[in-house]
């Protein structure tokens, strides 16, 4: 697609005689997003569409913006989230490609920051940031990674509602003759990821030995509960905001210190955790339980919200990472433990193969099938037995086969409480 076939809308212009297109509200390196009026529906919605007259080249604007179209298409699959901004569809018109999404209305964590109104109740602090970890393990179960946490990238609505937006960078899986393959582009994070540096937790950084995982988001979440605060972040780790004179609270201070701890084993393991001690003003770690992989003499400490995938090239990072290279059936983010306030734990399954949990001595099995699993099992053909459950409780000693108990790579598991 070059300039000479496209043309640049103004004011008043209408879209495929539905959507009139009334202002701009942003404009970056990659899209232009308007204000425009469904005249269908009656109600204000956002357009965005490719800003070919800008600095990037064609193709690398072409790609972001197709990258977008699938993960927000994606994410609309899966049900989408109250903390990421809806996906209405796409048009074409003067010729290029359109977004229909959610107009949100609200300003950037930065610019409300540095208005008039800035955030410094500590409530409403906690409140936005477990609406962001909650948006977080959404996007984790669904196979995409954001890759782009920043002030910039989240808004803040006027009742202080979280919502994250602009998934130029984000990166998802589709299914490939069943199994899930990585859909979008080459490169790695830490090349298209724009986080700045106060925000960027170490191991994005050229030459970090810690991998990459959902341990990331966590001090990226930390940071920006600090810079809501603080109105400003050091690049520094381990931060407590009221070392910088402001109000807040000890279980604040020690959510936040525990957050942006250097070493990720420091810290709250993924964003489920963080959520978990904000919502309980508890800063403590979570319960932990165990895996041992049979046949392997290997064992993993897991605590609430981890999850076991696939390695992958440039993806959703799961807290235990298998390979599965020949196969491939095994999802990036396969299945998830979780903890009840009673103690005890569930698995459930966010893959699009299954998780299967025996409780006699692996001669049973109970199939665990998410949504999105069934649903696409089913549109490629595939026989989905009865109405499967997509968790179950977990009891000491239960084995867990990934994929299927007669898949080639022999994924069994036992679980210890």
């Amino acid at each position: 697609m070059t300039p000479d076939t496209i043309s640049e809308p103004d004011e008043g212009d209408v879209l495929e005689g539905r959507y009139e297109l009334q202002e701009v509200i942003g404009r970056g390196g990659f899209g232009v997003v308007w204000r425009a009026k469904d005249r269908s529906r009656g109600r204000a919605v956002a357009l965005k569409h490719p800003n070919y007259w800008g600095q990037a080249p064609e193709d690398l604007v072409d790609k972001y913006f197709e990258r977008e179209t699938d993960v927000l298409a994606e994410i609309g699959d899966a049900g989408g989230h109250p903390n990421i901004m809806s996906y209405y569809g796409s048009e074409e018109g003067f010729g290029m490609p359109f977004l229909v999404i959610e107009l949100i209305s609200g300003d950037e964590i930065g610019e409300v920051v540095r208005g008039e109104d800035p955030l410094s109740d500590p409530d409403q602090v906690r409140e936005v940031g477990i609406g962001i970890c909650d948006a977080l393990s959404f996007l984790h179960d669904n196979d995409i990674i954001y890759r782009d946490l920043k002030p910039d990238n989240i808004m803040l609505e006027a009742d202080r509602t979280p919502k994250i937006i602009d998934f130029t960078t984000a990166k998802g899986f589709v299914p490939e003759q069943g199994a899930p393959e990585f859909a979008t582009g080459e490169g790695d994070s830490e090349d298209e990821s724009t986080v700045p540096g106060e925000f960027k937790p170490p191991e994005l950084n050229k030459g970090a030995s810690q991998r990459q995982g959902p341990w990331s988001d966590v001090y990226s979440v930390g940071k920006i509960l600090c810079f809501l605060l603080v109105g400003w972040v050091p690049d520094d780790d381990g931060v407590r905001p009221s070392e910088f004179g402001v109000e807040s609270t000890d279980y604040l201070d020690d959510v936040v210190e525990t957050a942006t701890q250097h070493d990720r084993g420091d810290r709250y393991p993924n964003a489920s955790a963080l959520k978990a001690a904000l919502e309980n003003r508890d800063p403590a770690l979570p319960e932990q339980a165990s895996i041992t992989w049979l046949g392997q003499d290997r064992e993993w400490t897991i605590s609430p919200g981890d999850t076991i995938g696939r390695d992958t090239p440039d993806g959703p990072q799961p807290s235990v990472v298998l390979d599965d290279d020949r196969q491939k059936a095994l999802s990036a983010v396969h299945c998830r433990f979780e903890a009840d306030d009673d103690g005890g734990w569930r698995l459930i399954d966010t893959s699009l193969n299954g998780t299967y949990v025996s409780k006699r001595d692996e001669r049973e099995w109970n199939l665990l099938l998410s949504e999105r699993g069934q649903r696409r099992q089913r549109e490629s053909g595939a026989d989905v037995p009865g109405d499967p459950r997509t968790e179950m409780r977990l009891e000491d000693g239960d084995t867990i086969a990934l994929v299927d108990p007669q898949y080639p790579e022999r994924f069994y598991f036992q679980f210890n409480q």
